[in-house]
């Protein structure tokens, strides 16, 4: 009799760990939030002035900005001039091409940071009142202006930081700490004229 005691508490200890285990909340994995691939990336600077004067870099990387890329530079900035950037950041593998830039990384503004720097060419930029709020309480920087000085042949970088630990836009070129990079691209012999 004291063995049928036993075993019977036996069992149902062993029931109550079974069920305490298997309605464990842990056991559906947490979604994985995957970088979106960016194929092409443009950069459309407008004069504001001249809607006929722009200024067009391009860059297409067919496997991601980790393979191979080619970058196009279109038609020179013109001293004195100010410039409305546009940009278009997309997924072109993917028929029709997805809209990167306002699926993925506008609606996650507070996730994504935009760092802009020249190198040897005489421009100037700001982010615009109306840009989106990005991360750390930044401007994001997907809407800028930029100003043309004297004529001058350089470089123009563009980096996006994906989760970035700090960032701080108060140069307005913007830079950050930590995150990793879903965009670095530097386009060469951008001219000023």
């Amino acid at each position: 009799m004291k063995t049928s005691k036993f075993f019977i508490r036996a069992v149902l200890c062993l029931a109550l760990v079974t069920s305490f285990v298997s309605c464990n909340d842990n056991d559906d994995p947490e979604p994985v939030n995957e970088e979106e691939l960016i194929t092409d990336v443009v950069l459309t600077f407008t004069n504001v002035a001249n809607a006929n004067d722009t200024v067009v870099l391009t860059n297409n990387a067919p496997d991601g900005q980790d393979g191979t890329f080619t970058n196009d530079v279109q038609g020179n900035f013109t001293a004195g001039a100010t410039y409305a950037l546009t940009l278009s950041i997309q997924n072109s593998s993917e028929t029709p091409a997805e809209d990167v830039l306002n699926g993925d990384i506008i609606p996650e503004g507070d996730e994504h940071f935009f760092v802009y720097a020249v190198n040897g060419i005489n421009l100037t930029m700001t982010r615009d009142n109306d840009d989106v709020d990005g991360a750390g309480g930044s401007k994001l920087g997907v809407k800028t202006t930029w100003i043309a000085g004297a004529a001058s042949t350089g470089s123009v970088r563009i980096q996006l930081i994906h989760e970035p630990t700090t960032t701080d836009d108060s140069d307005n070129f913007g830079s950050a700490t930590g995150g990793s990079n879903d965009l670095n691209i530097t386009f060469q012999n951008v001219s000023i004229q």
